[in-house]
């Protein structure tokens, strides 16, 4: 795709600067989550293990506490390292990434039903993970993983009423939506389209990383699905905003499911709201999808852009 882009660097230089960032962010990020062991929480690091830490840490009391850390270490890990590489490298970091496009009320609703409509898809792909034949200690490994992680998204998750959920929406749905795609799709795919200029590569390389980073290996070939769909969307128009608002409709749909079972005195595992999908219903399901993205390749025509190619600035 066409992006704003100085050629002050290569795309070598690029992409070490990208890493360096993100490095940097990575460790500040685990500096802000490492803040409650030291001042918040009483806890004892010599005697507990870590597991025991996190246990202690992850309890319904930290909601907010933890909150917090989520905004500021996801701010840290994704989105500021992105920024900063992309003011470097191309001085327009906003429109380097796509955030000064304005979606389309068409394309944001055409966005929004196609994420919907990927959702056989995403729960036949953890399904069809699951059965494969792992050997019985892996398979426990990443049993043991989804459920620290379920855990954890629980915990920051908590929703008691109407105010709770509008925060969960906020912190754990909205916000890592802005911060990732700013990440994966404005820097990582922005940058490989350019560079490799084969954008179908791109995407897939993006969207293996995007998957590999949430650690959730049940969960891997569903969430490389969702980063493909993302990325496509991202390829054809440019505009960051539509991925975000994408990004933001799946994740507020898992919270929103969440809060209607807790609300109802329910207390079920991701895999339970999930649920069985048959394979028909995730052919109709891919079907859709095609359908949705040939109309959304034409409610996007007024973006149309180069694949591949970069607009120098002066």
């Amino acid at each position: 795709m066409a992006h704003l882009a100085l050629k002050r660097y290569s795309y070598w230089g690029q992409l070490g600067l990208l890493l360096v960032f993100v490095g940097a962010g990575f460790i500040l990020a685990g500096i802000i989550s490492a803040i409650p062991l030291f001042t918040q929480l009483d806890l004892s690091l010599k005697e507990l293990s870590g597991k025991q830490v996190l246990d202690k840490l992850l309890v319904p009391e930290n909601a907010s506490l933890l909150r917090w850390i989520q905004f500021f270490s996801t701010l840290a890990l994704f989105f500021i390292p992105v920024y900063v590489y992309a003011w470097v490298c191309h001085k327009k970091p906003w429109a380097h990434m796509g955030f000064t496009q304005k979606p389309t009320t068409q394309q944001l609703l055409v966005a929004a039903v196609i994420m919907v409509a990927c959702l056989p898809i995403v729960s036949g792909l953890a399904s069809f993970t699951e059965a494969l034949p792992w050997p019985k200690a892996v398979i426990d490994s990443f049993n043991a993983a989804e459920l620290e992680y379920e855990k954890q998204v629980k915990v920051l998750a908590r929703m008691n009423n109407v105010a709770d959920l509008i925060a969960s929406l906020f912190i754990v749905a909205l916000l890592p939506a802005l911060f990732e795609e700013a990440l994966f799709r404005g820097g990582v795919q922005n940058l490989l389209s350019r560079w490799i200029k084969l954008p179908i590569v791109a995407i897939i390389i993006t969207s293996i990383v995007f998957s590999a980073v949430h650690g959730s290996y049940l969960g891997f070939l569903s969430r490389f699905f969702l980063g493909f769909v993302l990325g496509f969307m991202y390829y054809r128009t440019g505009n960051i905003w539509l991925n975000v608002a994408a990004h933001f409709i799946n994740n507020a749909i898992a919270i929103i499911t969440l809060y209607v079972y807790t609300r109802n005195g329910q207390q079920p595992s991701m895999k339970d709201m999930e649920g069985e999908m048959p394979w028909w219903l995730m052919l109709v399901s891919a079907v859709v999808v095609f359908l949705l993205f040939k109309f959304f390749n034409r409610v996007s025509q007024h973006q149309v852009i180069n694949p591949g190619q970069e607009e120098l600035l002066p």
